[in-house]
C-alpha cells in the first residue's frame, strides 16, 4: 500500500526540480542574450507627412494661364489717368503702345481696374489688390506751388496783358481718352528744342483743340509744374483729371501767356 505513494512523491519532486531548473536556465539565457536582439516594433517605411490644403494652388488651376508664373503688376506703369467712379487710366506694359482702361474693365492678365484715385489706380486679382502710382505723383498736385511768374531775366510780356480764361467740362476731357491709344494722345505734339511741349499740328490733337491751343504754342508749366518734354504730357492729363482750377503757362509767338481753365462737372 505504501509503495505507490513513495513513487508518486518522488515523481512530483522530480517534476518540480525539472521545472525549477528550466526556469533558472531561462533567466540565465535572458541575462546572457545580446541586447540588440531585444524585440521592437518598427514601421517598414516612414509614414508620409500630412499634406496641408493650399487654396491658392487650387485657384491657380482655374485662373487664366494656369501653370504659368503669376503676372506682377509692377511690370505696368501708369502714364496718366482721369480719376473718379468712371475714371480712365492710360497704362504702359499691356501692349506695344499704351492703352486706356476704364474702371471696371479687365487689365489683361493683371486683374481688374477697380479704382482710379487722384494719383494712382488699384488693380485686383484673386482677392489681392495692388496700386500703381503716377510717375510724378510723389507730391499731389493740390500741394503744388502756385503758378510761376516770369523771371526778370527772361524776355516775357506782362502777364496781365496776356491772360485768357477757358471753361471746360469733365466730359470733354474724358472723351479724349476714349480712343484707348496713346498714339492719338501725342499726335501733333513734340518736344521743343528750348524745352517744353510744342503744338506742331493742333488740328490732329484733340487735347490741343479742347484747350484752345494753336500751332507753335509751347507748353511750359501746368499749375507751376514744369513741362520739359513730350513725356511730361502725363502731368498735363493728370492735372486736368484732378483739379478744377488750372493755370497753363505757354509761349506763343515768343511771348509768355497764361491760360486759366475752369473744369466743370
Amino acid at each position: 500500500m505504501h509503495f505507490p505513494i513513495k513513487h508518486s512523491a518522488l515523481f512530483v519532486q522530480c517534476l518540480l526540480s525539472a521545472l525549477f531548473i528550466w526556469l533558472f536556465v531561462g533567466l540565465i539565457w535572458q541575462w546572457l542574450e545580446p541586447q540588440s536582439r531585444t524585440a521592437s516594433l518598427r514601421l517598414a517605411a516612414a509614414a508620409p507627412k500630412t499634406q496641408v490644403f493650399n487654396p491658392d494652388a487650387v485657384a491657380k488651376l482655374f485662373a487664366t494661364g494656369a501653370g504659368q508664373p503669376a503676372h506682377e503688376a509692377s511690370q505696368l506703369s501708369l502714364r496718366a489717368l482721369v480719376s473718379g467712379a468712371q475714371g480712365i487710366a492710360i497704362i504702359d506694359g499691356l501692349e506695344a503702345s499704351a492703352v486706356a482702361v476704364k474702371v471696371g474693365d479687365q487689365v489683361g492678365a493683371y486683374g481688374q481696374l477697380i479704382a482710379a484715385q487722384h494719383d494712382h489706380i488699384v488693380l485686383e486679382q484673386h482677392g489681392t489688390q495692388k496700386k500703381i502710382f503716377l510717375p510724378a505723383a510723389s507730391m499731389p498736385l493740390s500741394q503744388s506751388a502756385a503758378p510761376q511768374v516770369a523771371h526778370a531775366t527772361a524776355p516775357q510780356a506782362t502777364p496781365s496783358k496776356n491772360e485768357a480764361a477757358v471753361n471746360l467740362t469733365r466730359g470733354q476731357l474724358t472723351g479724349i481718352l476714349q480712343g484707348g491709344n496713346l498714339a492719338n494722345w501725342s499726335k501733333g505734339l513734340g518736344t521743343s528744342a528750348t524745352g517744353g511741349i510744342v503744338v506742331e499740328q493742333a488740328n490732329q490733337q484733340q487735347l490741343a483743340q479742347v484747350l484752345q491751343l494753336r500751332d507753335g504754342d509751347i507748353l511750359k508749366t501746368i499749375n507751376g509744374r514744369p513741362l520739359n518734354k513730350l513725356d511730361d504730357l502725363s502731368l498735363l492729363y493728370g492735372a486736368f483729371s484732378q483739379q478744377n482750377q488750372l493755370s497753363l503757362q505757354i509761349q506763343r509767338q515768343d511771348q509768355s501767356q497764361t491760360i486759366s481753365y475752369t473744369v466743370n462737372p
